[in-house]
C-alpha cells in the first residue's frame, strides 16, 4: 500500500511540474484589469505563470536592468507572461508597463497586455512610416520543430528578455520613439487598439510614401557615384558579420566537445567511488578524486547548459540587427538610384533640347517660324520638351531632397548604432568569459581539495612515523 501511495504522489507530483510553467490564474489582476488589458475578454481562459516558473528575484531583476532608466523620459518594461487559451487558438501575452514624462501623453504611467503578433505589426508600421530609419528587429517566431514547446519557461522568457531589448531600442530612438502608432501600442486598450489595427487607411501619407519609394527601387546595382563613407559601412557590417559568424562556430563546436568529454568523465566517478572500497588505504584519497571528478563534471555541465543563453543567442540576435542595418542601407542606395535616374533623365531631354534649337538655328528658321514640315515636328518637340523639362526638374529635386533626408537619417542612426553594438558585444564577451572563470574556479577548488587532504594526510603519516621512532 506504501509503494502504490508513493507512485500514486510520484504521478501527481509529475503532473504539476509539467503544469507548473503556465498555471490557471483564478485571481486575475485588477489593475491590469481596470488599465485596459487587452486581452481579458470572456471568450478566453487565461492562464499565469506560476511564482516558480517566471516570477523569480532573478528574473525580474535581469529585466528591470534591461530598459527601467528612471532617468529617462519614457521607460518601458514588459513582464508576467500568460497564458490564453480560445477555442481556435493558444497564444502568449505580456503585459507592458509604460512610464512617461512627456506632454504628448495624457498619464504618467500606462499598463496593457499585448502578445507577440502585436509586436509585428508594430514593427511593420514603423517600417512604413519611416522607411530610413533602422527598425530594431524582432526576436525570431518559433520554427515548427520548435513549436510544442513554444510555451516553456526558457523559450518564453527569452522571448520576453528579447522583446524587452526591441521596445528599449525604439525608446531610445529620436524618432521612432515619437512614432503615433507606438504610442497607441502602449496606451491604448483592448478595444481601442483593435480598432486602430483595423483602419488601412489610417497611414495612407506613409502608405503613398512607401509606393513611390518602392517605384523608386529600381536595379541600383551599378551606382554611378559611391558614396565613400556608407560604403565603408557596408564593408564594415559584412567583415562584423563574418568575424561574429566564425566565433559563434567556433564557441559552438567546443561547447559540443565539452558535452561529449562530460559523457565521458561522468563514467569515472563510479568507478574511483568502486575502486575505493577495495583499497582500504586509499580509500579516503579515491573517494577526495571520485568527488573532485563529480563537482568538476557539474561545473562544466552548468558552462555547457549556459552557452545558448551566453552566447549562441544573442550573437544570433545581433547577427539579426546587422541584416537590419545593412537592409537601411540598401534602402538609401535605392534613393540614390532614383536620384541619379532622374538626374540622367533631365540631363537627357536638355542635351535633346539644345540638339532641336541648334538645328532650327543652322536650317535658317525661327523656332516659332511656319513654312516646312519638319519645322512644325520641331516646334512640337520643343514644346513637349517644354513641359516635360520642368516636371522632370522638379523630380530631381524631390529626389535629392529624399536622398539627403536619407544621408542625415541613416548618418544619425548608424552613430546611435556603433554605441550600441560596442555595449552589446562587449557585454556577449564578458558574460561569456564570466561563465568560463566560474567553470575554472569550480574545477580549482575541487582539485585543490584533493591536494589538500592528500598533504594532510602526508603530514599525519610522516607525524606518525617519527612519533613511532
Amino acid at each position: 500500500m506504501a509503494s502504490k501511495n508513493s507512485a500514486v504522489l510520484n504521478v501527481v507530483s509529475e503532473q504539476k511540474e509539467i503544469s507548473s510553467i503556465l498555471k490557471d490564474n483564478k485571481d486575475l489582476d485588477r489593475s491590469s484589469i481596470c488599465s485596459g488589458s487587452t486581452y481579458d475578454n470572456d471568450n478566453s481562459l487565461v492562464q499565469s505563470p506560476s511564482i516558480e516558473s517566471f516570477s523569480t528575484i532573478q528574473d525580474i531583476e535581469n529585466l528591470s536592468e534591461l530598459n527601467m532608466d528612471e532617468n529617462s523620459d519614457l521607460c518601458v518594461k514588459i513582464d508576467n507572461p500568460e497564458k490564453h487559451l480560445e477555442t481556435m487558438e493558444t497564444y502568449i501575452t505580456f503585459r507592458i508597463t509604460t512610464r512617461v514624462a512627456r506632454i504628448e501623453f495624457s498619464d504618467h504611467e500606462y499598463v496593457v497586455r499585448r502578445r507577440y503578433n502585436d509586436f509585428l505589426w508594430l514593427r511593420q508600421k514603423l517600417l512604413d512610416c519611416h522607411p530610413i530609419c533602422i527598425v530594431p528587429p524582432l526576436p525570431a517566431k518559433h520554427s515548427l520543430m520548435g513549436q510544442l514547446d513554444r510555451y516553456s519557461k526558457d523559450f518564453i522568457l527569452l522571448r520576453m528578455k528579447s522583446l524587452n531589448v526591441f521596445i528599449t531600442r525604439i525608446c531610445n530612438h529620436p524618432i521612432l520613439s515619437c512614432n503615433e502608432h507606438f504610442k497607441i501600442f502602449l496606451i491604448a486598450n483592448a478595444n481601442d487598439f483593435a480598432s486602430h489595427r483595423r483602419k488601412r487607411n489610417s497611414s495612407s501619407s506613409s502608405s503613398s510614401s512607401l509606393l513611390s519609394f518602392n517605384q523608386s527601387a529600381s536595379s541600383h546595382s551599378s551606382l554611378k557615384t559611391r558614396n565613400i563613407e556608407f560604403d565603408k559601412a557596408k564593408s564594415y557590417l559584412s567583415m562584423l558579420s563574418d568575424k561574429l559568424c566564425s566565433i559563434e562556430k567556433i564557441s559552438s563546436r567546443i561547447n559540443k566537445e565539452r558535452n561529449d568529454l562530460i559523457s565521458e568523465v561522468n563514467s569515472f566517478y563510479p568507478i574511483f567511488i568502486a575502486w575505493s572500497g577495495c583499497e582500504p588505504e586509499l580509500t579516503n584519497i579515491l573517494e577526495n578524486i571520485g568527488n573532485a571528478i563529480e563537482r568538476s563534471t557539474s561545473a562544466q555541465c552548468a558552462l555547457v547548459h549556459s552557452y545558448n543563453n551566453t552566447m549562441a543567442n544573442p550573437i544570433k540576435e545581433f547577427l539579426q540587427y546587422i541584416d537590419v542595418v545593412q537592409e537601411t542601407l540598401r534602402k538609401r542606395e535605392s534613393f540614390q538610384s532614383a536620384y541619379e535616374t532622374s538626374l540622367e533623365e533631365l540631363n537627357k531631354r536638355h542635351s535633346e533640347k539644345d540638339k532641336l534649337l541648334a538645328t532650327s538655328q543652322e536650317s535658317g528658321y525661327s523656332p516659332g517660324g511656319f513654312g516646312l514640315w519638319k519645322q512644325s515636328s520641331c516646334d512640337d518637340k520643343l514644346e513637349k520638351l517644354g513641359t516635360c523639362i520642368p516636371r522632370l526638374l522638379k523630380m530631381v529635386e524631390t529626389s535629392q531632397d529624399n536622398l539627403e533626408m536619407a544621408n542625415e537619417c541613416l548618418r544619425s542612426d548608424l552613430d546611435c548604432w556603433q554605441q550600441e553594438k560596442r555595449q552589446c558585444i562587449k557585454k556577449i564577451l564578458l558574460d561569456f568569459v564570466a561563465k568560463q572563470i566560474n567553470f575554472y574556479e569550480a574545477s580549482v577548488n575541487a582539485w585543490e581539495h584533493v591536494t589538500n587532504e592528500i598533504t594532510n594526510e602526508n603530514i599525519a603519516r610522516k607525524a606518525t612515523m617519527s612519533s613511532t621512532k
